[in-house]
Formats: structure tokens, C-alpha cells, sequence
């Protein structure tokens, strides 16, 4: 996920919101496309300030360059590309 700050950023096609309380207590949104039901984002009120996109959804994945991996300890055994 590619995160952005939440000021002034917005989705330019239609999309739905799944509410559910996180972790903390406090709420989390995520977006889904309304056609294929993927997630493409996601927000919660406990870092209000930020937006999560998934590298995926963008119009050019390609340009992403992941600087580094969150929960890399937690990848299956297959999926050495988060752990190298």
C-alpha cells in the first residue's frame, strides 16, 4: 500500500465504503471499485492525516518503488519478494 497524505487527495471514479472498527476502537474505511469489488484504499480515524492506496489500483503500478515492508515477518514462505 502506498501511503499519501489525506489532504487533498481524492478518488476520481465511483467506489464504496466498507466501515468496521479496527484494532483500537476506532473506525476504518476502506474503498472498494463498485464493478470488480478490489480494495483500493483504505483510511481509519486513527491516523486521520493519511490515506492508504494499494499499489495495484494506480494507473501505472510499474512507477511505484516500495521503499521498504511492513509485517515482511508474517509473508508466507513463497513470497520472498517482501522479504528480500
Amino acid at each position: 500500500m502506498v501511503p499519501l497524505l489525506a489532504h487533498g487527495f481524492q478518488i476520481s471514479e465511483a467506489h464504496r465504503i466498507y466501515e468496521m472498527q479496527g484494532g483500537s476502537g476506532k473506525m476504518t474505511f476502506s474503498a472498494f471499485c463498485p464493478i470488480c469489488g478490489s480494495q483500493v484504499m483504505r483510511r481509519s480515524e486513527r491516523m486521520s492525516d493519511r490515506v492508504y492506496v494499494h499499489a495495484g489500483s494506480l494507473d501505472d503500478p510499474s512507477l511505484y518503488t516500495p521503499e521498504k515492508s511492513i509485517y515482511a515477518d508474517a509473508a508466507q514462505p513463497w513470497d520472498r519478494s517482501v522479504i528480500s
